[in-house]
């Protein structure tokens, strides 16, 4: 399953490309994120591995709503983080991946996400209900607009 959106935000692609490359700052924009983690010296290029935590009193609460990603790709276009945790909500989840495409547009930067993911099959049951959450990505980004155009 393919979800996607997109958003313009007046901001240089370098610029929201920093942003977006800082983990410490996902919890401003994706609203089921309520802290991160990753070793303190590595650097977000390929290779890196991070997590992040849920919020207390959110299904499973902050630890049990942990989830660990890898970020696959990097270039001056963009970036892929996939999902390697296995448990949790990860576990419906037999792949997944985030891929973030950054284009320059006379705004701004045109932030293009797309999550592709493929379910177990024994959670394939849940496929509409989260094909009917694709909203959720739209409204991160535009928590992402807002965050960046703050700044």
């Amino acid at each position: 399953m393919r979800l996607q959106a997109e958003v313009v935000i007046r901001r240089a692609p370098d610029d929201v490309a920093a942003f977006l490359g800082d983990i410490r700052n996902i919890p401003l924009w994706d609203r089921g994120v309520a802290g991160v983690r990753a070793a303190p010296d590595a650097l977000p290029d390929v290779g890196f591995g991070f997590e992040t935590l849920g919020h207390p009193g959110s299904a499973g609460g902050s630890e049990d709503g942990r989830m660990a990603y890898e970020v696959t790709a990097v270039g001056p276009e963009g970036a892929t983080v996939r999902l390697t945790s296995t448990t949790g909500n990860a576990r419906y989840f037999r792949d997944a991946a985030w891929h973030f495409r950054l284009d320059p547009v006379p705004e701004g930067t045109r932030v293009t996400c797309a999550a592709e993911f493929t379910m177990r099959l024994r959670y394939l049951f849940l496929a509409p209900v989260l094909y009917l959450m694709r909203r959720a990505i739209r409204d991160d980004l535009e928590r992402l607009r807002q965050a960046l155009e703050r700044a």
